[in-house]
């Protein structure tokens, strides 16, 4: 979809400078999705995995976020995570539904569960951080459900966007629920959005 230098904007490596890595395709369709574009199956580029790591180069950073859409959907991710994570701290971002035998635990994984909050077996163990949009159907017994079948204490509770206010209300509302649980989660809106950046 796109390829772009920016600041990571959301959860625990929140301000980070990042190449990101847009590819197309997605296995869910969840309404808020502020990127729809990314799999709208037309609005892609078609590029070789060279093209990609050249393009990486020429913005000159050595940390880049892999995200979608679902980027494990693609068939080249594979081999662009084995070509990139030799040289390149790398952030994958994925909803947590589909396992590839290339996530390790040389990568960043960051987890998003989305509606019906499955995680496949395989990627719970290599979750770096959990981030949860807390949009109008997210529930704490959701959250709950999630958590106790991982070990990170990376829990980032992300008000989404697009009804911020109710939202932030509904995300505080949801993080005291935990703490008096006794889990320690953090919220972290999306930064590049306050800054007005990609």
């Amino acid at each position: 979809m796109e390829i772009f230098r920016s600041i990571e904007g959301e959860g625990v490596l929140v301000g980070t400078p990042m190449t990101f890595i847009r590819l197309e395709g997605c296995n869910l369709r969840c309404p808020w999705c502020d990127t729809k574009y990314s799999y709208d199956g037309k609005s892609y580029k078609l590029m070789s995995i060279t093209e990609i790591e050249n393009r990486v180069k020429t913005l000159g950073l050595k940390n880049i976020t892999i995200t979608g859409g679902e980027p494990l959907v693609n068939d080249g991710f594979e081999e662009l995570i084995s070509l990139l994570s030799d040289s390149y701290f790398v952030k994958v971002e994925t909803n947590g539904t589909i396992y590839s035998e290339s996530l390790n635990r040389n990568l960043h994984i960051t987890c998003s569960p989305k509606e019906p909050y499955f995680i496949h077996k395989k990627i719970i163990p290599l979750i770096d951080e959990l981030k949860f949009v807390i949009d109008n159907q997210i529930t704490l017994q959701n959250i709950l459900d999630v958590i106790k079948q991982t070990s990170t204490t990376n829990i980032i509770l992300q008000p989404q966007s697009y009804d911020l206010n109710n939202s932030i209300t509904k995300t505080r509302n949801m993080q005291n629920s935990l703490i008096e649980k006794g889990v320690y989660v953090r919220l972290i809106p999306q930064i590049h959005k306050f800054l007005n950046l990609e």
